[in-house]
């Protein structure tokens, strides 16, 4: 075997080597391309924003209450992973469906008392007929309630903080009722319902969903809920594991007499990513059954 001959069979070997070597490592390069596209992809998708549009029919609603559209949004969270343009676009956004009501809940900091006064002064822009409304959320008390109620209140928002009042429009009326938040214990529903009439329309904001159990004992027509983020990071489309026992993480659902819409909001918790579960704006057109 000549020298030259000698090289070429070396190198073929050598080459046979490493491609047999890159053929058991190719799962593995090709995971790492995987994750690496999903984490982009979770990146992007927490700066969206999804607009949601729900018919909603309501036995109790005023006929000329019919067609009323109700902006909802919640779990703004802002903070180092929740910036003032993504609120920014939100309440843009929101404005340009032109809603009849705005009622946002809660969650509106993630643990920053210094992010509390921006929030509230960039959702004071947001801009409904019949006025805008909040509760509070979890996060909210662990960072501070009041001064979040406060710089709300002080910026046209106005908190139901276990209270209600009662909305007329064109000569009918409801009651709007907010209770404070269910993690922290602080939950009145009978005192949010406290002047309502027994047979009248009643919408109620609760940041945490697992409030619809009270809910539906005491014949609330529809709840606006959030708390959930939807997931957040679904790696399956009919994740619904948050709530096990109720199995509501999203979107419309029904107990009984009472429906809850639950949000995915529009910020993040934990890290700035969510996967296949968009930062949402929703919107409610009430319809007469």
């Amino acid at each position: 075997m000549s020298p030259l001959n000698l090289v070429r069979f070396k190198r073929g070997k050598i080459t046979r080597r490493f491609a047999a070597a890159m053929a058991k490592e190719r799962p593995l390069v090709q995971l790492a391309e995987s994750i690496s596209q999903t984490a982009r992809e979770a990146l992007n998708e927490a700066s969206m924003l999804v607009i949601e549009e729900v018919e909603v029919y309501l036995d109790r609603l005023p006929s000329n209450l019919d067609g009323l559209r109700i902006a909802h949004l919640s779990d703004v969270h802002h903070s180092p992973l929740t910036d003032l343009d993504h609120i920014a676009e939100a309440v843009r956004v929101t404005n340009e469906l032109s809603p009849d009501l705005v009622v946002l809940t809660g969650d509106y900091v993630s643990h920053e008392h210094e992010y509390i006064e921006p929030m509230a002064s960039a959702l004071s822009r947001l801009r409904a007929k019949h006025g805008l409304f909040a509760c509070l959320g979890n996060h909210d008390h662990w960072t501070d309630a009041d001064a979040v109620a406060a710089n709300l209140n002080a910026n046209g928002i106005r908190v139901l903080n276990n209270e209600g009042l009662r909305i007329e429009i064109d000569e009918d009326s409801f009651w709007l009722a907010g209770v404070d938040d269910h993690l922290v214990g602080k939950t009145d529903l009978v005192s949010a319902l406290e002047g309502s009439h027994d047979l009248e329309l009643k919408l109620l904001l609760a940041h945490n969903p697992v409030v619809v159990r009270q809910a539906v004992r005491h014949s609330i027509d529809l709840v606006f809920s959030g708390h959930t983020h939807g997931g957040q990071v679904r790696l399956r489309s009919n994740e619904k594991r948050l709530l096990p026992r109720m199995r509501l993480t999203n979107g419309l659902h029904r107990r009984k007499g009472t429906q809850i819409y639950i949000t995915r909001g529009i910020g993040t918790v934990v890290a700035p990513v969510r996967y296949q579960c968009p930062p949402e704006i929703s919107l409610l057109t009430l319809k007469a059954s």
